[in-house]
């Protein structure tokens, strides 16, 4: 049976990695500057992550809140929970760190690939199904695809963030608001 990790060598070699993630960007950071910043060897990493991209992906997923929803019965209280516990309390910081990704997404496809299949979809997925949940339920209207229910509200955080604007709790409620106004039957035209 083998032994379990280290959680001091995990948030070693997590913090190593973002912060030359953050420096050097994914092309500049390597396996053994993350390694050699972490302490560790390089087998430390690879017992944990198979490749860089998996790495970064991970440290990146390891930064957000879990998001698991449970059915409260209740379509307006799950969703606002998915707001509260999906989005990152930092949000300029983790947009310029999805941003860097992102400007690497030509050279190193499969950092993003890595990202959007470790992070990002599986939280989308979680959106998805609550939407599609309330509509099942009749509060959400079934003119409206999940997806763009779900971009609806994940852009104008994306908008808030590029603009420099506040996106914490006293934002978020209020985009909420307008946002269920929006999308929930009771509220349509």
């Amino acid at each position: 049976m083998p032994r379990p990790f280290d959680p001091n060598v995990d948030q070693a070699i997590a913090t190593a990695t973002l912060e030359l993630l953050s420096e050097l960007g994914f092309a500049g950071m390597t396996i053994e500057a993350v390694a050699a910043a972490a302490g560790v060897g390089k087998p430390a990493i690879y017992r944990r992550h198979p490749d860089k991209p998996a790495l970064v992906a991970a440290v990146i997923a390891a930064q957000l809140p879990s998001l698991t929803v449970p059915d409260l019965g209740d379509t307006r209280a799950e969703l606002w929970q998915a707001v509260e516990r999906g989005f990152p309390d930092d949000g300029p910081a983790y947009v310029g760190l999805i941003g860097g990704l992102m400007a690497e997404h030509r050279r190193h496809p499969e950092l993003i690939d890595a990202f959007r299949r470790s992070v990002l979809l599986p939280r989308r997925a979680v959106g998805l199904a609550l939407v599609s949940r309330g509509q099942q339920r009749g509060d959400i209207r079934r003119d409206i695809e999940p997806v763009a229910a779900v971009d609806l509200f994940a852009g104008p955080f994306l908008a808030r963030v590029f603009a420099g604007e506040d996106t914490g709790h006293a934002w978020r409620q209020a985009a909420f608001a307008a946002w269920w106004t929006l999308v929930s039957e009771s509220d349509s035209p």
